[in-house]
């Protein structure tokens, strides 16, 4: 009975060991399909905003054009306003951008008065009044896109248009300009991407009709969409995901969706729920049925195997148990059974001698080990004091220390070394010198030579210039040495000295030294000869122009007192000194305060400003005079960094904390390797520019430490002959003053 009930026991656990790999199988292949789905379902949703974003940007460039040509023509004169004149302005757009079939003039009774082409002569005199985009753009007195028409405008085929009022020199409505876009381009740009298998994606206006469908008759029949439950959705909730039954599908699908909110257009991809879950059942059916099969298979071997081996182990559990007791008797030979494999009868015979081999050990093991046992605590302990002491030191270091053996192998580097050379800790330490010196290198454009001279003397100094991989430079000295004791030679230590710092505080009193002499030189020149003029005894001067000269001092006098400004900010601002007394403000009265501020150079005569601030928009919460000094700094620079006429567009929006107030330019921009230093002292873009036009390279210091002070901030977004945009982020006020 007892044999029978082992037997069982042993078949019982093969099955269990069978089973336990098998199901982290099945487990992990469910989980790797569960995965795969969930991958699948990412990156539809990722397609469909990619979707989303791409027919944005494409619809933004195109508004964005008859926007600009609306603008010239609002702009010109009545007698450049001509249907030949305006024949002209509709072909140059026409020419410079792809996608249009027709565009036109439409006055503000909704008859056409111009087009792009002789082709559509006929059209001029025709009545677009009741047109849904003529009743919009009319309304609303601003861009809008229309939803799917057909009509001659479009040539007869199913389009979309964009519709920009124009204005007359009073800023009074003088009808609109009409930009018919074909819908080819649109199905090119939707179709280029890969939705994956049984999927497409589906484009909707702002009235329900459908841009682009896999259907192409909906399309040309303008079918209205606007019920679909997924339309519904992405109006309210703007973009997800969901399980929907369509009026154009018999199942179920898995549709992604996301509203363009700029247009007002809806994209969608869809995927059949069927499709979704089919590889999943199939895998886990395949997991199940080769579960049960590999169960029986192994009950059945189990069985087999625990037949034969269940006397022999047995008769060797019935052994140890007597070992464990301490009895070392000398085993029977029949404690084996008859039958038993050769292996098991070989393993017992071992065992055996084993256990008589343990007997004679014992003893001594006991002894030795208690003794080791002291002598690797103390040992321990002391290396374990060493260790941490040495560590503690250098992880404490501010310079990169590394260690190299004998064998040329990294044996110890902290992670200062790890952090200036931008090498992972784990990698850092499996390097050879080789190999280090090697990726040290990379970050040297010149003097590798010097750098392979550190490893060939026993100690030996260097200075370097190492630049990361964001292209930022630091001034380095290195120093190498010998690690060795009583004679010995262990290897060979690097230790670096991050000299950046210095580097740049040398620069910098250089820079002052420069801008001072020649910032202070020009006024103090003009100065001088004013005031040499006036003393001058062998000659008469006329009123006026003593006036003149004196007008000039005191404009010399205060350039200077604005450059004894800057460095009085600036040295607040850097010794945490600036102070700002916040009260509520209307950002618009802030704006037109700082507008009169301006310099001469910057005034309203040279400088076009269009202010866009909602009536409604939160009061904020800051210094005025502070505020109005950022301002009076970037309308500076706007108009100082401008090679053609300078227009200042201001513009703002608000979140819970923050009214962020966009200043954009149309001056020369600045390039992406310059846009993170120009809020740095004395930084200036373009050296000769500056030079040109004055300025110390402070102003956008002084604009970031103020933003600053009052928890705010600044940034910048810019590209090279498109402008630049300043984003003054400043707290609103919350209805209490602190």
């Amino acid at each position: 009975m007892k044999h029978y009930s082992m037997r069982s026991h042993l078949t019982i656990t093969f099955a269990i060991m069978a089973m336990i790999p098998i199901l982290i199988l099945g487990s992990f292949q469910v989980s790797q399909i569960t995965h795969i789905t969930q991958e699948s379902n990412q990156n539809q949703r990722q397609t469909t905003y990619r979707l989303g974003d791409a027919i944005q940007d494409y619809m933004y460039y195109h508004r964005n054009a008859v926007e600009t040509l609306a603008a010239t023509i609002s702009a010109s004169d009545a007698a450049f306003r001509t249907r030949e004149s305006l024949t002209l302005k509709l072909q140059s757009l026409q020419e410079n951008l792809a996608g249009f079939t027709g565009i036109y003039v439409v006055d503000q009774n909704g008859i056409i008065k111009a087009t792009h082409t002789a082709a559509n002569a006929s059209l001029i005199g025709a009545d677009v009044k009741e047109r849904d985009y003529t009743k919009r753009v009319q309304a609303a007195q601003k861009t809008v896109i229309s939803s799917l028409f057909r009509g001659p405008e479009s040539l007869n085929q199913s389009a979309v248009a964009i519709a920009v009022p124009i204005y007359k020199g009073n800023k009074q409505a003088d009808g609109f300009v009409l930009a018919v876009l074909e819908l080819a381009p649109i199905k090119e740009l939707v179709t280029k991407y890969d939705y994956g298998k049984e999927a497409y994606p589906v484009v909707l206006d702002h009235a329900g009709k459908p841009i682009y469908h896999p259907n192409a008759a909906l399309t040309e029949s303008m079918a209205d969409l606007s019920k679909e439950p997924v339309a519904e959705d992405a109006r309210v909730q703007r973009q997800g995901e969901g399980t929907y039954q369509l009026s154009t599908s018999t199942h179920k699908e898995l549709i992604t969706y996301k509203a363009i909110p700029e247009i007002d257009w809806i994209v969608w991809v869809s995927k059949s729920k069927a499709a979704v879950n089919a590889a999943f059942i199939e895998s886990l059916r395949i997991t199940i049925l080769l579960l049960v099969f590999t169960l029986i298979l192994t009950v059945l071997l189990g069985s087999f195997l625990a037949k034969r081996l269940n006397g022999t182990i047995h008769a060797l559990v019935g052994y140890t148990q007597r070992l464990a007791g301490g009895t070392f008797a000398k085993p029977d030979s029949k404690v084996v059974p008859q039958g038993s494999p050769l292996e098991l009868q070989l393993l017992a015979d071992h065992f055996f001698r084993m256990a008589e081999q343990i007997k004679e050990n014992q003893g001594a093991l006991l002894q030795l080990n208690s003794e080791l046992e002291n002598r690797v605590e103390e040992r321990t302990q002391r290396l374990q004091d060493e260790h941490a002491t040495l560590n503690a030191v250098l992880e404490s270091m501010s310079d990169a220390v590394v260690l190299i053996d004998v064998k040329h192998n990294v044996v110890y580097a902290n992670h200062r070394m790890a952090e200036i050379f931008a090498i992972p800790m784990s990698e850092l330490g499996a390097m050879n010198e080789a190999a280090l010196f090697e990726r040290i290198a990379l970050l040297l454009p010149e003097r590798q030579d010097e750098l392979q001279m550190l490893t060939a003397e026993p100690r030996v100094q260097g200075a370097f210039t190492v630049k990361s991989e964001q292209g930022k430079e630091r001034f380095m000295m290195v120093s190498a040495f010998q690690v060795a004791r009583e004679g010995r030679v262990f290897g060979r230590g690097y230790v670096w000295r991050d000299m950046t710092k210095e580097h740049e505080i040398d620069a910098l009193k250089n820079d002052l030294i420069s801008l001072a002499s020649h910032e202070f030189k020009t006024p103090i020149t003009s100065i001088r000869g004013g005031v040499e003029t006036l003393l001058r005894v062998d000659a008469q001067w006329e009123e006026s122009f003593k006036q003149e000269l004196l007008e000039g001092i005191h404009e010399d006098i205060g350039r200077i007192q604005d450059l004894i400004d800057e460095w009085l900010d600036i040295s607040k601002i850097e010794s945490g000194a600036m102070r700002i007394n916040p009260q509520p403000l209307r950002l618009e009265a802030v704006v037109e305060s700082a507008k009169r501020r301006l310099p001469q150079q910057a005034n309203y005569e040279h400088t076009q400003f269009e202010v866009h601030l909602a009536d409604d928009m939160p009061l904020v919460y800051a210094d005025k005079l502070r505020m109005e000094q950022v301002l009076v700094n970037l309308f500076t620079n706007a108009v100082r960094y401008n090679e053609q006429h300078p227009i200042i567009r201001i513009t703002a929006e608000a979140d819970e904390r923050y009214v962020h107030l966009e200043v954009q330019d149309n001056g020369i921009g600045i390039s992406a390797e310059q846009v993170d230093k120009i809020f740095d002292r004395f930084y200036r873009v373009d050296v000769s520019s500056s030079r040109q036009t004055g300025g110390t390279g402070l102003g956008l210091a002084i604009c970031k430490g103020i933003m600053q002070a009052h928890g705010g901030e600044i940034r910048v977004l810019s590209k090279p002959g498109e402008g630049s945009t300043f984003i003054l982020s400043i707290p609103s006020f919350q209805g209490k003053e602190s």
